[in-house]
């Protein structure tokens, strides 16, 4: 299973993540973050981690 992380502290909720995503893993939360929502449908296609402009998400599976 891919394990997705989004730091909150980096994330300032721009939505980037969620607008590149084919397979509509993010959301945003209460809080206007990133959130990981549906990680089973992640492609493992690493465009969250490359786009987000402050670096706030990591996937084991894109290093």
């Amino acid at each position: 299973m891919v394990n997705i992380v989004v730091d909150h502290d980096k994330c300032d909720g721009c939505g980037e993540c969620i607008s590149v995503c084919p397979e509509d893993v993010f959301d945003l939360n209460d809080e206007g973050k990133s959130e990981p929502v549906n990680m089973d449908n992640c492609s493992v296609c690493c465009s969250c981690v490359e786009s987000c402009p402050n670096e706030a998400i990591t996937n084991d599976e894109c290093e």
